[in-house]
């Protein structure tokens, strides 16, 4: 069975559409999508504002109008870098790890419904399709990681 373009669009539209209508973990979030991507980035390490900035892929102004957003709301935090006094670092601080907990507690559960309601070819089919999307996604990083170490030695 060969899957068009365009169905395969309209089903990503429809299952963003319902997964963007679930109430299971976004109703009392008042954080745009920007301010969720940063606290995921500041879950993996600390980063100064320029390299949170680079990993968002906004003007360094930018990233500091949203870090002292983040910072007032408690969901980040600043520490002194210790090599140079200049500079601080942005880190998740508890309140945003337990928000990033709560989210990530539910989705999991949404997922965990959906998929034992699946049967056996389904459920085979996805776990196919979630192994290739890591593959590509592994691959794209790789390559990204290549082309920015080219750059750098220039």
């Amino acid at each position: 069975m060969t899957t068009s373009d365009s169905e395969l669009q309209s089903l990503i539209g429809r299952w963003r559409e319902r997964m963007a209508a679930s109430p299971d973990a976004w109703t009392d979030i008042d954080l745009t999508f920007t301010q969720l991507r940063a606290l995921f980035v500041l879950s993996r390490q600390p980063l100064r504002v320029s390299d949170l900035a680079k990993a968002l892929g906004m003007s360094l102004a930018s990233a500091s109008a949203l870090s002292d957003r983040l910072v007032r709301q408690g969901l980040i935090a600043r520490h002194p870098d210790p090599t140079d006094r200049r500079s601080v670092f942005l880190h998740l601080a508890a309140a945003g790890a337990r928000l990033l907990r709560r989210l990530d507690r539910a989705q999991t559960a949404q997922l965990t419904r959906a998929i034992r309601l699946m049967n056996e070819k389904e459920r085979s089919a996805f776990v196919t399709t979630l192994r290739a999307f890591l593959r590509i996604g592994a691959a794209t990083d790789a390559a990204a990681r290549r082309k920015a170490t080219s750059r750098s030695k220039v």
